[in-house]
């Protein structure tokens, strides 16, 4: 058998001597810009060629690079060595790799590369969690990318095509101004505009402000707003999820290839698919859309921007059942549109006050201060407003336990619903408050090693609690008495 240190080291493709230096400059273009507007002074011209000093520096790192960077694959480890004045050596076992997957920027597409990275699925990142070939021909990426998930590579033209679970509809556009993005790209848009006039020290003076707040209805800046938020929005859409397909591949793991500029490719392994996620932020849910994602080992969810485990873009929640249940390779009554047990009047009564309780605080105090224009009706909109998301809270509370998952539900703002596989389940946690105890109810956690690391039933029976642990995780509670007082009645034996 061939170990690793038997085959020969390998160097990157040759044309990567030509795509980073054209990379690496393309981020040095704002920088030399501000150098060279600012330096047009005989005093300032110093920093003009300690611009072109540092193009220059950039360049031959980006050429040093390719001789500084080998690597080789054998069929028990994957071994990578960089640096130039430090020398690294990663050296990573097979049976850790996670995922593999590709991505290509315009630049490595014009030259026809791709960037291999190979996960290891460490929650704490570190020079360990990943190695990246940067880069390779598009084929032999390819090729990688099947080969270090152990994928079989259809050949000729009558290779079968690969089962297709979703591709993209333009009509999902629609829900793109819906989310989180379109704010962002408000934020970025306005707040560069500001940037670039401070620059330039474009400030109108008082006088040209009056006259324009004086000429300009109030409803001109909001529509300026909302335009600028639907199509930055449809535009970050269009790039992101260009060409969007989901494919189950032959050991029946998902294969997804999106994006326009920067082309990416995501492969997760069948195996280590540990259930799904439907996201339904509040304006997504009233456009009656939802997002899929997939819980997977190796995969963690980022605490803010992009959820790494996302299998598609928003789209009609119809669309999303399907692909959450094609993910699971089940039928859609046994993913996310089982039919759910409701929690007891107790759970319900706890939702509805800690929905009205905040906004009630407020309303008292705003009662209780000196009266200002317009109190009278921010007051019944607040409470109103907290009354139909603590409703909602209500709506939304359920569970249910099919053959082959755990399925719970919660949340207003962002309803989720999760299915997660009984075979996924580590661990659990029961957590009690002094309310909940008041009230006979526990949150129970469902630990695994996939997403977020653990999913909640949120306000359920103590009983049924037990009764969940019990039926997904038999003999987990043999070796406790349970007095039935509580979840905190456990006594080992």
């Amino acid at each position: 058998m061939t170990t690793v240190s038997d085959l020969p080291w390998q160097r990157l493709d040759r044309r990567m001597l030509v795509v980073h230096p054209i990379v690496d400059l393309a981020k040095l273009v704002p920088v030399l810009l501000v150098i060279a507007i600012t330096g047009g002074t005989a005093d300032d011209r110093w920093r003009l060629w300690g611009g072109l000093a540092l193009a220059a520096a950039v360049m031959l790192y980006g050429v040093s690079r390719w001789f500084t960077t080998t690597y080789r694959i054998g069929t028990d480890r994957v071994e990578l060595r960089t640096g130039l004045l430090r020398r690294h050596h990663h050296s990573v076992h097979r049976d850790r790799i996670r995922t593999a997957d590709l991505t290509a920027n315009p630049a490595h597409r014009l030259f026809g590369l791709a960037v291999v990275r190979v996960g290891t699925g460490r929650r704490e990142g570190g020079e360990n969690a990943e190695l990246t070939l940067d880069a390779v021909a598009r084929g032999e990426a390819e090729r990688l990318r099947a080969l270090l998930l152990r994928e079989a590579v259809p050949v000729g033209p009558d290779a079968p095509a690969a089962p297709e679970l979703a591709r993209l509809r333009w009509t999902w556009v629609r829900f793109a101004p819906l989310t989180f993005s379109a704010l962002a790209v408000v934020g970025a848009v306005w707040f560069g505009l500001l940037r670039l006039a401070e620059e330039f020290s474009i400030r109108p003076g008082p006088q040209v402000l009056e006259e324009t707040a004086g000429r300009a209805p109030i409803w001109l800046g909001a529509v300026a707003l909302l335009v600028t938020a639907v199509v930055g929005a449809a535009v970050v859409f269009v790039e992101g999820w260009w060409g969007y397909r989901l494919t189950r591949a032959d050991d029946g793991g998902l294969v997804l290839r999106r994006g326009l500029l920067t082309r990416r490719t995501l492969s997760l392994e069948g195996r280590r698919v540990r259930g799904v996620e439907l996201d339904e932020p509040l304006l997504v849910r009233l456009g009656r859309g939802a997002r899929p994602l997939a819980l997977t080992t190796g995969l963690r969810a980022d605490g803010a921007g992009e959820h790494v485990g996302a299998v598609g873009p928003a789209m009609p929640r119809r669309e999303a059942h399907r692909v959450a249940a094609g993910v699971l390779g089940v039928g859609e009554d046994e993913a996310t549109r089982t039919r759910l047990v409701r929690h007891p009047r107790a759970a319900l009564v706890r939702r509805l006050t800690r929905g009205l309780g905040p906004a009630l605080v407020v309303a008292a105090v705003l009662l209780i201060l000196p009266r200002v224009p317009g109190d009278e009706v921010l007051v019944p909109v607040l409470l109103g407003g907290a009354a139909l998301l603590a409703v909602d809270r209500i709506r939304s509370l359920g569970h249910a336990l099919t053959p082959s998952a755990l399925v719970a539900r919660q949340g207003a703002w962002v309803r989720r619903t999760v299915v997660l596989r009984r075979g996924g389940v580590i661990g659990w946690r029961l957590e009690q408050s002094l309310t909940q105890r008041r009230a006979g109810l526990v949150t129970l956690h469902a630990v695994t090693a996939a997403g977020r690391g653990r999913y909640e039933v949120l306000d359920v029976d103590v009983a049924r609690a037990l009764e969940l642990v019990e039926d997904v995780t038999p003999g987990l509670l043999a070796p406790f008495v349970i007095d039935g007082r509580g979840a905190r009645s456990f006594v080992r034996r």
